[in-house]
């Protein structure tokens, strides 16, 4: 942590660290640069769809499913509340499939709160007003933040994202520093983003709503995800057909699935989806970055569950 990204707050108690993130003239690219830029990571992340019969097989039924649902407006609003590196893009696949079906409309929300029509949303970082969206039923997603400071590290080198374009003061983008900096000084300067945009939201997370089910993203990635399909359906209010339905949406966006091939083999460049092994931090944050992580999140790691860092 460098000067320039730290400051005392005295309401906390302690420094805050602030961000490398350039907050000048927001990027503004034209349609056809967006579409140019994220058609290709589309294709290389869906590509698996078209040659699995299951996908296939379910489009029928989510037709039907969609003429035999009426859109309940007085009912509980459904949403996943996740995190950047943390099964968004896996999340915003089955839920649009999902609100389809349903007779629902959809909302992808990232720091804004979802429009009063939005019956089924995701939230990417889980930034919003809950209070103001009630009554619900939720999800809420977390992964090991050490593994998500690794995946946007690697992320934010060369993602099309505007926000890591945007140049700071000096005219310097997030994404140039990254690129200039060296491994060692990279992470520590994705670790300092993680705790100026997170740290206080997790702190403050309320782990006992009795209307959010906290589920892990190792178990989502372990062997026995398919249980969890179920356990998460049947908690937003599913039943029959629409819980099914859930639950294939599921395994049909699995990563090997969606992509057609095996992700931990993949070796590109400019690859979204990186391997999604669990603690994959031990072999790419050294010890001071551990000692960083554990003096600033300690706290954070103890309350989802995840052990020390040394």
């Amino acid at each position: 942590m460098s000067e320039k990204t730290a400051r005392w707050d005295p309401a906390a108690g302690r420094t805050e660290v602030m961000t490398e993130a350039g907050f000048g003239p927001p990027v503004n690219w034209s349609k056809f640069d967006v579409y140019r830029k994220q058609v290709p990571v589309f294709l290389k992340k869906n590509k698996g769809l078209a040659a699995d019969p299951a996908f296939w097989n379910l489009l029928p039924r989510l037709v039907a499913e969609r003429r035999r649902a009426a859109a309940d407006k007085d009912g509980p609003r459904l949403f996943v509340s996740t995190h950047h590196k943390a099964m968004t893009t896996y999340f915003n696949a089955v839920l649009r499939f999902f609100a389809f079906a349903s007779a629902a409309r959809f909302e992808k929300i990232n720091l804004e709160q979802p429009r009063p029509d939005s019956q089924i949303f995701l939230s990417n970082h889980g930034k919003f007003d809950l209070d103001a969206v009630r009554p619900y039923r939720g999800i809420h997603l977390m992964r090991d933040p050490r593994d998500m400071i690794v995946s946007g590290y690697h992320y934010h080198k060369w993602t099309y994202e505007t926000w890591v374009h945007r140049p700071d003061e000096n005219g310097q983008s997030y994404q140039q520093k990254l690129n200039a900096a060296d491994r060692r000084t990279g992470l520590f300067m994705e670790i300092d983003h993680f705790l100026f945009f997170y740290r206080e939201l997790l702190e403050n997370w309320n782990m006992d709503d009795p209307d959010i089910l906290e589920v892990s993203y190792e178990s989502l990635m372990g062997e026995g995800r398919d249980d969890l399909y179920t356990e998460i359906f049947e908690f937003l209010g599913c039943e029959g057909e629409r819980l099914q339905i859930g639950i294939d949406l599921m395994r049909l966006f699995e990563a090997k699935r969606r992509t057609g091939r095996d992700k931990d083999a993949a070796k590109a460049k400019h690859q979204h989806i990186r391997s999604g092994r669990s603690e994959q931090w031990r072999k790419e944050l050294e010890p001071e970055h551990l000692a960083y992580i554990e003096a600033q999140l300690g706290p954070v790691l103890r309350k989802f569950g995840y052990g020390p860092s040394l």
